[in-house]
């Protein structure tokens, strides 16, 4: 795979850079020849198949896994030495790509636009430290740890896998990560497909506003149905499961269909009604509708069950290095904001009612006095009425007309009376329920500044620095590259499912003896217990042997099984 001299060019490429600004003496264990390089880093990259977790198990490791191939076994020590120097080069992220590289090369040579399978994976970081914490489904807990975004390709072949903190979300990264990888490819990316974990609606519209396809899932607590979609077609059959359909649709609000970008296609067993199955992104309009569930369906074998293998097979889930440094709680600064941002709007919703009972009272004001105003005018008109009314009674004149105008008079100041009194209660009505639920925001802006306040900003905690822990993943991912390239290339059509624990305990552990020869090297394993377990290895051996690999040193390796006895 060319695997070698990518890890070398990278290794002595960022050793010489740094050499650069610092004496040779700080490298001790990176100043000799390749040779040397590749006997600590063979100790790094094998551990899973030695039985180790951490570098600590060196202290007792007594195994001959390593002594074969270089006549002894570098201990601890030595060998926190050289991830530390290397760590020190700051190369992780540099190897990391030129891999993933090397790996889409190898396994996808032939240019056609990539699909990539996307999943998070959280490992824990057992600590008493105060740390970001994020939930850890596997533990089903909230834990300090790591995210790692493992990525993917057809069949599950590994393209490469990124450490990042434990409180990082995925639509923070997803779409930036895929156009830096698609640009370091120089490879175009067809869609990402990624587990429920992506269904949200941030991740759409970063998808939309890059204009790059995706697909995922809405999660099952989010459960959908029917009437709130509107069918775009009709049901159609589900590729390769005809016991379901699918159609496509959009959200039957139109407000909220306008406002989401995201595509949606229905799943639901056939004969049934409402959906039991949601997915989402933004796909190809050349997929159709029962298309859609089979290539997320893929994400399973391709995506969760490579973590697993990983997990149980390459040491997945240990830690590496527990260097640190003191930052702001950034959980706490997030939930500060949303503290923050809940009691701005309880001061603005205040500073509303403060500013209607202000308008009320300003309106009762101008009410009242507009009520004395006209009240004195009705006043003074009915008191002139009457006057005049009683000069007509003094004269023995006709008071049928001014006795008119004194009751009408005299109904205008009732009705005025009447009317001012209902505006003014209907304000007072008003201006009290304003102040009553001014009352009730003041006492809920003084419980939010409360919990706004009690939220702890001030203390720093701890991030891990995850140098040494990435450059330990890109070794991690390289072992179970390697282990897919020899089930493909070498092992028996019947062992090529093989999962790389499974391996390590029939094969790569497999007991044995080494002859070193001038020319050669005959490694002879010893035979198996069962018949077809010894006829496979058999075929695996001849089909290795076929291939002339050959060591480093440019000797001839051939590999055989003893005959079962009896």
């Amino acid at each position: 795979m060319g695997l070698v001299e990518v890890v070398e060019q990278e290794v002595l490429t960022a050793r010489d850079t740094y050499l650069v600004d610092h004496a040779p003496q700080d490298l001790p264990h990176l100043t000799a020849d390749g040779a040397a390089l590749w006997c600590k880093i063979d100790h790094l990259l094998y551990l899973p198949l030695l039985g180790l977790t951490h570098l600590c198990g060196l202290y007792y490791y007594q195994g001959a896994g390593l002594l074969v191939l270089y006549s002894f076994t570098y201990k601890y020590m030595t060998m926190e030495h050289f991830l530390g120097q290397l760590t020190r080069l700051q190369l992780s992220a540099a190897l990391a790509e030129r891999l993933a590289i090397t790996y889409v090369q190898s396994w996808y040579p032939d240019g056609a636009p990539l699909t990539l399978f996307v999943d998070w994976h959280s490992k824990p970081h057992w600590t008493k430290s105060y740390s970001h914490t994020g939930h850890v489904t596997m533990w089903g807990r909230v834990l300090p740890g790591t995210k790692q975004l493992l990525l993917s390709g057809p069949q599950g072949r590994l393209v490469g896998c990124w450490d990042y903190p434990i409180d990082t979300h995925l639509s923070h990264v997803l779409v930036d990560l895929e156009e830096a990888l698609e640009q370091t490819l120089n490879r175009p990316i067809a869609c990402t497909i990624v587990d429920s974990e992506g269904g949200g609606l941030p991740l759409g519209q970063r998808y939309a506003a890059a204009e790059r396809h995706y697909l995922s899932v809405l999660p099952q607590e989010h459960a959908c149905l029917l009437a709130d979609f509107e069918l775009e077609g009709s049901w159609e059959p589900v590729q390769h499961d005809p016991g379901h359909e699918a159609v496509r649709a959009h959200w039957a609000d139109p407000e909220r269909a306008a406002a989401d970008p995201r595509c949606f296609v229905l799943m639901r067993p056939v004969g049934h009604r409402e959906p039991t199955r949601v997915y989402t992104g933004r796909f190809a309009d050349a997929w159709a509708a029962g298309e859609v569930p089979w290539r997320h369906r893929r994400r399973w074998p391709y995506s969760e069950r490579r973590i697993r293998d990983l997990i149980h097979g390459a040491n997945l889930n240990a830690n590496y290095g527990y260097t640190y440094q003191e930052v702001p709680h950034r959980t706490r600064l997030r939930a500060w904001e949303k503290a923050q941002a809940q009691v701005t709007v309880t001061e603005q919703q205040l500073s509303n009612q403060q500013e209607a009972v202000r308008n009320l009272r300003h309106r009762l004001a101008t009410l009242q006095d507009r009520y004395q105003q006209q009240r004195a005018t009705l006043a003074g008109q009915l008191l002139h009425q009457r006057r005049q009314e009683q000069r007509g009674q003094r004269l023995g004149q006709p008071v049928k007309r001014a006795h008119q105008q004194v009751a009408r008079s005299r109904q205008a100041l009732a009705t005025c009376t009447a009317r001012f009194q209902r505006q003014q209660r209907h304000l007072w009505e008003q201006l009290c329920a304003h102040q009553d639920k001014g009352r009730q925001l003041q006492a809920q802006l003084t419980h939010r500044r409360q919990v706004r306040d009690a939220i702890d900003t001030e203390t720093l905690c701890r991030e891990r620095e995850l140098e040494k822990d990435q450059l330990m993943l890109n070794f991690q991912i390289l072992l179970a590259s390697l282990h897919d390239w020899a089930t493909q290339t070498y092992f028996a059509p019947a062992w090529r499912a093989l999962s790389l624990e499974k391996a390590t305990q029939m094969i790569y552990r497999k007991a044995g003896r080494v002859t070193w020869y001038d020319d050669r090297i005959e490694v002879e394993l010893d035979p198996y217990r069962y018949a077809d377990q010894q006829r496979l290895m058999e075929a695996t051996c001849a089909r290795f042997n076929a291939a002339h690999r050959r060591w480093r040193d440019g000797r001839l390796l051939r590999i055989s099984v003893a005959a079962a006895p009896g």
